[in-house]
């Protein structure tokens, strides 16, 4: 089960030049383009991948062979929005079920779907649900400390991104608390 970027519903990153430019020291607009569309999305792009969250506001949509038992967890963390849980009963019946028969459950870190009530899931030969996740920065400024410590790690790698070189891991340790309020807890 993994979510599938349909669109962004926003105009902009997380970050701005001017951000990046103010954690990096930068004092002109020389490396403005290699910042805005390498290092600033690709801090934000490791940021969602390390915590399993979306940051960047945007529209998923997962698809499942069956609906689970019960609740179960979307593949993203920061889900906002369900927009529909669509279903194929058969080869040529489809149906999208009523908002009102389910709910989406926040967990924090973590986004459910489950039945409303004391329904059950309908018996489905495949379910497409879309929905709505990302996050805002100013409840977790954690997040934006470690996407700003990302873009300084790789504008101070700038040179390996010209040679083509392999890119060695940005440190953890510290770094990576800093992610914890949003990351997706670990499934088998």
């Amino acid at each position: 089960m993994a979510a599938v970027l349909i669109e962004y519903l926003d105009d902009s990153e997380p970050l701005t030049f001017k951000d990046v430019a103010a954690q990096c020291r930068i004092d002109d607009d020389d490396e403005r383009d290699f910042i805005e569309r390498i290092v600033i999305p690709g801090a934000r792009q490791a940021a969602e991948s390390k915590s399993g969250a979306a940051i960047r506001k945007a529209r998923y949509v997962e698809r499942l062979a069956a609906f689970p038992q019960g609740a179960f967890p979307l593949s993203l963390g920061q889900v906002s929005y369900v927009e529909s849980v669509a279903l194929r009963i058969s080869s040529s019946t489809t149906a999208t079920l009523d908002a009102s028969t389910y709910e989406l459950i926040q967990l924090g870190r973590e986004s459910l779907l489950a039945p409303l009530g004391e329904r059950q899931w309908p018996d489905a030969a495949a379910v497409t649900i879309t929905y709505q996740a990302g996050i805002d920065l100013s409840r977790f400024p954690s997040v934006r400390s470690w996407m700003l410590l990302a873009a300084a790690w790789a504008y101070d790698q700038r040179e390996l991104f010209a040679k083509g070189q392999a890119l060695a891991a940005m440190p953890g340790g510290y770094a990576d608390t800093l992610l914890a309020p949003i990351c997706v807890p670990t499934r088998f």
